[in-house]
């Protein structure tokens, strides 16, 4: 029971999240403010370009923009391909997601009209608010399974400490009825030697009750 309790307080002390799950928390984040700091130079350095040259020279650096942003996302699928994680294969679909619609920007900020062109230009405002939020998400995410996992664990030893609980009072209900058995043997036996002195003394005292019959008999 003693030993139960300890383990219940140093369950209790890890819920607080250790330096590894920690770290692993920092390093998805960070991937993913990489990956918003990478998307928002993009899309802010095609504003900027829109604003800056004319419209010939924009259409040419678009392509440009768009091989760049490919190139980069086949470097973050092959990453995650490599390393078979989930969270670098999101991120290179983000990369995908933006360089389809570097696609499309310069019909968008050209041949459109101004409610769409200032949509597509405050985009990264919007990732920002996106990343914020995906990055409260996976923390939130990583500290509910982590304590998730310690409450399983806490649940299991529970079980044990119970399953040993009604052993022990098995084995003690088990010696019980034992003993109580045994006591009742001994009583008996007790008894039984009892009843056969008496049979004896009785078997005694008629024989010499016969023996004294005889002899006066002879007189």
């Amino acid at each position: 029971m003693e030993k139960a309790k300890l383990m219940q307080l140093e369950i209790e002390r890890q819920r607080k999240l250790p330096r590894e799950v920690k770290n692993d928390i920092n390093t998805i984040i960070f991937q993913n403010l990489l990956a918003a700091t990478i998307i928002m130079a993009y899309f802010c350095l095609i504003n900027v370009t829109y604003y800056k040259v004319d419209t010939i020279h924009f259409e040419e650096y678009m392509k440009y923009f768009a091989l760049g942003i490919i190139f980069i996302t086949v470097i973050d699928i092959e990453i995650a391909y490599r390393k078979n994680s989930i969270k670098l294969w999101i991120i290179g679909v983000e990369f995908l997601i933006s360089g389809v619609v570097s696609l499309y920007i310069p019909y968008i900020y050209l041949h459109t009209n101004n409610v769409i062109r200032i949509i597509v230009m405050i985009l990264p405002a919007i990732l920002v608010i996106y990343y914020f939020l995906k990055s409260i998400i996976i923390y939130k995410q990583k500290k509910f399974h982590y304590q998730n996992n310690l409450s399983d664990v806490k649940q299991i030893m529970k079980d044990d400490e119970k399953k040993s609980y009604l052993d022990e009072e098995s084995k003690k209900t088990y010696r019980a009825k034992t003993e109580e058995e045994e006591t009742i043997k001994q009583v008996i036996l007790k008894e039984q030697v009892i009843r056969r002195k008496k049979r004896q003394l009785e078997a005694e005292k008629q024989s010499i009750n016969k023996n004294t019959k005889v002899k006066k008999g002879k007189r």
